[in-house]
């Protein structure tokens, strides 16, 4: 399973901070995936962490502009399935107000549903049928 979600899952975090590369590096060690970070600021150690893509966004690109940046990103691989992964509270709220237009491009999933307790069978090897 590990080598089907490389080739088609592409997380895509929104956030600032350490909790996007924690996340990334999760979802690297389990399934082998590359993610993507969409920040202003980015931690030390995204920096030298082979797991990430940084895509640096300026602080004046938020609300409608994010938005058809993040659309825009999807629509270049429409044979990838994208997960969209908000980071902060903020993000959180934004992705609430632009579920609309993001949908169609994107799988909207919480941090908090990436947490070993809350999906064991995502960290090991056999899935439960």
């Amino acid at each position: 399973m590990k080598e089907q979600l490389n080739r088609v899952l592409v997380p895509v975090l929104l956030g600032d901070g350490a909790q996007p590369v924690k996340i990334a590096r999760r979802l690297y060690r389990r399934f082998g995936v590359l993610s993507h970070i969409y920040c202003s600021r980015t931690a030390l150690s995204a920096h030298f962490c082979a797991c990430v893509r940084i895509v640096r966004t300026p602080s004046y690109l938020q609300g409608d502009l994010l938005c058809q940046d993040l659309c825009a990103f999807a629509k270049e691989y429409p044979d990838l399935l994208f997960c969209l992964i908000p980071c902060s509270d903020d993000y959180k709220i934004f992705c609430t107000a632009h579920a609309a237009k993001l949908e169609p491009y994107y799988v909207m999933v919480q941090p908090e549903q990436l947490q070993e307790d809350a999906l064991p069978y995502l960290y090991k090897e056999e899935l439960p049928i």
